[in-house]
């Protein structure tokens, strides 16, 4: 898990099941597509989610699979 913030969203074409799918770019530079059928680009577009730290997980192919804000601790 890593924690990044979102810079862009690039809508990609679908996935085989018709899901949207996105290539996400990352105010360091870097950048990842979502997982082919993951649910969290339902709500990861979001506006909330962006310029926000988040936690950022990857699966074995370096796709994202998880996306959750940082939570500030007291």
């Amino acid at each position: 898990m890593e924690t990044k913030t979102i810079d862009y969203l690039e809508r990609l074409k679908n996935s085989t099941n018709g899901n949207p799918r996105y290539r996400v770019g990352f105010t360091d530079g870097t950048s990842a597509t979502t997982a082919p059928d993951a649910a969290l680009v339902y709500w990861f577009t979001n506006s909330e989610y962006q310029g926000v730290p988040l936690h950022v997980e990857y699966d074995g192919r370096g796709r994202i699979v998880h996306i959750t804000p940082v939570k500030n601790e007291p």
